[in-house]
């Protein structure tokens, strides 16, 4: 007779345990996306984090506002550019060092040391697609 009580208790606490848990979860994974979400366009030029921080903290009027924004976008697509020359300039600088660093390897050496050199490059190509996507 007191065995199906310990059941329903045992199975109350599973059901809770279970739901707790989706619960949890649930609230975590959209915590993240949002953070996620967020991310996007908050390095060096500002975005939406930068905005955001200076609309509640600042609190400029409606027309401040307008003209914020229209500066932030301006030296955010400067700072893209500059950013595109930098990488080419990156990219020259990698290449003579690869090359320095190519001599002075053996040849099985310089076999590994292009194995290597080749999945920087291809790291450095998405990159580089990336940026270009963004802009």
């Amino acid at each position: 007779m007191n065995n199906w009580k310990v059941w329903t208790a045992f199975m109350l606490v599973f059901l809770l345990g279970a739901a707790c848990g989706v619960l949890g979860s649930g609230i975590f994974v959209e915590q993240r996306i949002v953070k996620f979400k967020n991310l996007k366009g908050t390095g060096l030029g500002g975005g939406k984090q930068f905005l955001h921080k200076i609309e509640t903290q600042v609190k400029p009027d409606e027309e401040s506002m307008r003209e914020i924004r229209r500066i932030v976008a301006v030296n955010r697509q400067q700072i893209r550019g500059v950013r595109g020359k930098a990488a080419e300039e990156i990219l020259q600088i990698f290449t003579t060092t690869e090359q320095e660093i190519t001599t002075l390897l053996t040849p099985e050496q310089q076999v590994r040391f292009a194995k290597i050199m080749k999945r920087i490059r291809k790291r450095f190509e998405r990159i580089k697609l990336l940026r270009s996507l963004q802009k």
